[in-house]
């Protein structure tokens, strides 16, 4: 069996204590650094090579720790050593420039790591990684010439579900952007295996006479081979630290178009001498690229145009600041050839959320302020009229007060809203006159102000624990566990209804925090991290579920048994593993995907 992390079992040594501690973390407002004896000790090796590696970075996280990880880095001989932990269950990452990044128990691409059980006072020897070459994808970008084009941007993408539907958005690694050089040339770096769709973009454009009538040009992103379409595009399997070459792209030309309408602010007053502009956004789960395509003033009288914008998808952002504050608005277009005018731009103020943080015990949470943070999720980002988010360079945006009372501002809707919280406490309830709203989307409309917002936590935490069997009932140590709402409603992005768990190197799994309530509970032996949040893979594991009921501040003990599920999505096979990918799906769900 082929898996891009070779972990090898590690070996609990000098146990002299069996028990975990009883207790949960300190609950006064800012609790002491925790210590203890216990040690992970390792070694990191290259795959292909099976030399040691030095200067890698293993990094290691528990809420024991806090929010910072402990780090330390190997040896000329490969070695590590982490000392002074407290027991805890442990996520441990290795990463070293030109490989992947690993975690404990990863067997393969973007899946989960597993946890590392550390008892009281224990060495854990042996928890050794084997770390991939990256793999690298290369080729040129052509013209309709078949010229090569210098300064195109190419990116790797993949499909997943994101942002309230199924997208294409950048693959993660190292480096997944690549420019191309005055020969067209491009290596795309940073990638694990997989499949991939290659996309190129190119910003320029240019002017052509043709019989005494100018046009003007520019290149649509384009696909790989040779498709603006990406239901036709052609997708890239790349194995472990392999290079797949020659990978030529050509550009699609077409007409670069104006865009043109009417900017308002909320009054009705024209937006005269501000600025509406042309974005491109490429957006996947914790990062954003912008690239601007163009801006055109507003007119006395409410008129804007952007001339010679080439084909593509983008947002349409118009931005105004008055006595009363600053206005947005945004709209996403499709440029297809064909001059888009009447577009209507009304700008709105964003609007605010206050509320209070109180402990189900009526008073304030008794934990550090600082640990604790409110946000509100939009629901879809392509509405979003802010470039970056809210506030996003504030790092006390969300943070509660002295009084645990805490304000959002420069809030569009519809949002929901999610609180951090350290380990040991969850959220019980979010009401707003009297009514829950923890899992309803607020709609705020220019510059509405939803106030007497409550968000009640407890630490009475529920667990949910047991351990995972083959269809013999014999322990198993690798899988994941999913739980989820009976209620399909609950299900979302970020739900507090919907986790997962690996199990540790017992085979137990753990998930602590889910909200009283009737769920399914299903353990499979492969899926990729954050596969939960879309709706249609959750029906199609619903057959297969065992039903449990959460009780609030409860314990509830579910042993569970790997189950063979039949995906409903389209799965591809990795011709060098036969093992079977599940992030690709049909090609109409991604054509219909890439549409608002």
């Amino acid at each position: 069996m082929l898996a891009i992390a070779l972990v090898v079992a590690a070996q609990i040594v000098n146990a002299q204590s069996q028990q975990t501690p009883s207790g949960g973390p300190p609950r006064d407002a800012r609790p002491p650094a925790v210590t203890g004896m216990a040690a992970i000790r390792g070694r990191i090796f290259a795959a292909d090579t099976g030399r040691p590696l030095r200067r890698a970075r293993v990094a290691v996280s528990a809420p024991e720790l806090g929010p910072e990880p402990r780090q330390t880095s190997t040896n000329v001989d490969g070695r590590y050593e982490i000392r002074d932990l407290p027991a805890g269950r442990y996520s441990v990452t290795v990463t070293r420039a030109g490989y992947l990044q690993l975690r404990y128990g990863q067997r393969r691409p973007l899946e989960q790591g597993k946890p590392l059980q550390v008892l009281d006072k224990q060495a854990i020897e042996n928890v050794n990684f084997s770390l991939p070459r990256m793999s690298v994808i290369t080729g040129r970008v052509l013209d309709e010439m078949n010229e090569p084009v210098a300064g195109a941007q190419v990116l790797a993408m993949r499909s997943m579900y994101f942002e309230g539907r199924r997208r294409l958005v950048p693959a993660t690694g190292g480096g997944p952007a690549g420019l191309t050089d005055d020969a067209g040339q491009f290596r795309v770096l940073g990638l694990p295996p997989g499949t991939y769709y290659l996309r190129a973009t190119m910003r320029d454009t240019w002017t052509v006479s043709e019989n005494g009538v100018e046009q003007t040009y520019g290149y649509a992103p384009s696909y790989y081979p040779n498709t603006t379409n990406i239901g036709d595009a052609r997708r890239l399997t790349v194995g472990i630290g392999q290079e797949a070459s020659n990978n030529d792209i050509a550009l699609i030309p077409g007409r670069a178009v104006s865009v043109s309408g009417t900017a308002f602010d909320s009054h009705g007053r024209p937006l005269a001498g501000q600025s509406v502009s042309l974005t491109q956004e490429t957006r996947g789960p914790g990062m954003g690229m912008f690239m601007s395509a163009g801006s055109g003033n507003v007119k006395p009288d409410g008129t804007f145009t952007i001339k010679s914008v080439p084909p593509g998808e983008f947002k349409l952002m118009a931005r105004a600041s008055g006595e009363r504050g600053t206005e947005a608005a945004t709209l996403p277009i499709l440029v297809n050839g064909v001059d888009l005018d009447n577009i209507s731009l009304v700008t709105s103020s964003g609007g605010s959320i206050t509320g209070q943080i109180v402990a189900d015990t009526g008073g304030a949470p008794a934990v550090a302020r600082d640990r604790v943070r409110v946000m509100a999720r939009l629901a879809d980002g392509d509405y979003d009229p802010r470039m970056g988010g809210p506030a996003a360079a504030s790092p006390d945006y969300g943070r509660p007060k002295d009084d645990w009372t805490f304000a959002l501002t420069d809030v569009y809707g519809p949002v929901r809203l999610r609180i951090t919280l350290p380990d040991g406490w969850m959220v019980k309830t979010i009401v707003q006159n009297d009514r829950e709203i923890a899992e309803a989307p607020l709609e705020l409309r220019n510059g509405e102000e939803s106030s007497n917002v409550q968000i009640v936590v407890t630490n009475r935490v529920t667990t949910l624990t047991g351990q995972l069997a083959d269809d013999k009932g014999a322990p198993l140590t690798d899988g994941t566990v999913i739980v989820f709402s009976s209620d399909a409603q609950k299900w979302a992005e970020d739900s507090r209804f919907v986790r997962s768990a690996r199990p540790d190197q017992q085979g137990q799994y753990q998930i602590r925090g889910l909200p009283a309530g009737e769920y399914l509970a299903v353990a499979i032996d492969y899926v990729q991290e954050g596969m939960w949040n879309d709706p249609e893979f959750l029906e199609s594991l619903r057959r297969y579920a065992q039903r449990v009921t959460i009780s609030e501040g409860n314990g509830v003990s579910l042993a569970l048994k790997l189950t063979a599920v039949e995906n409903q999505t389209t799965v591809i096979r990795e011709p060098s593993t036969g093992r079977i990918d599940t992030s690709e799906v049909s090609k109409n769900v991604i054509r219909n995907a890439l549409r608002p």
